[in-house]
């Protein structure tokens, strides 16, 4: 992550399995990466890859590790570093703001913006940095939490309160509704290919005190959304 509340981000702990500040980040990038396969099929290999936001590479790493050339934009230093001590030679940690990354235009062939846009106070700019940085035809993903009551209570009065998630992580004045993302996406030269709701596997998460996700028709609380770019 590279923005809002950073230092809940910049620690360490991202890979170790007795770590409780990352165990439900760790749960639901399972569930995403499974996601990731099956709305991005084929070889990963010659892919080109942006992770906005990386923090220590729990996407980016496996991707680099199924062949994919994976450069990871975060300010959190500590983080990259982790993702850099877990050895996969593909992913390329550079240490930099994700709505000023240091990449060129149009170098990727998918970008992601997972877990990110609600920690950001000016979403649309790191959307627009997203598309700036696919080429014709490329693909971003991103996921998030709809604004709603129900997102509230999922994400902040449960798993924040029981300590499913760190306290502090999220704000939820700061989630963004799927009608404001695609407007967004809109306005950066992109179009919805897919979309996805991220409903909690509820007594998977209440017995592991770690949140697990399932897909869901209702994206009222967590949500994917996969991207094309058209626009010039």
């Amino acid at each position: 992550m590279s923005e809002g509340p950073h230092d809940l981000f910049d620690r360490e702990g991202w890979w170790d399995p007795a770590c409780r500040a990352f165990a439900s980040l760790r749960a639901v990038t399972t569930f995403r990466l499974q996601l990731l396969q099956r709305w991005l099929p084929g070889d990963w290999r010659g892919r080109v890859v942006v992770d906005l936001g990386c923090g220590g590479g729990l996407l980016a790493v496996p991707l680099a590790r199924a062949g994919a050339t994976v450069l990871g934009v975060d300010l959190a230093r500590r983080a990259l570093r982790e993702g850099r001590a877990c050895g996969a030679p593909g992913f390329l940690p550079l240490a930099g703001d994700l709505l000023r990354s240091p990449i060129g235009a149009g170098r990727a062939d998918v970008v992601l913006l997972a877990d990110v846009v609600e920690h950001v106070p000016e979403p649309a700019l790191a959307v627009r940095e997203a598309a700036r940085l696919l080429r014709q035809g490329g693909r971003l993903f991103v996921n998030t939490i709809d604004r709603t009551a129900r997102s509230r209570l999922l994400a902040i009065t449960l798993a924040e309160g029981l300590g499913y998630v760190p306290r502090g992580t999220h704000d939820w004045r700061r989630f963004v509704r799927p009608q404001e993302l695609d407007a967004m996406a809109n306005a950066a030269g992109l179009r919805r290919l897919a979309r996805a709701g991220e409903a909690p596997r509820l007594w998977r998460t209440l017995r592991s005190r770690t949140v697990t996700l399932r897909e869901s028709r209702w994206i009222t609380a967590g949500y994917a959304a996969l991207y094309e770019r058209v626009g010039a």
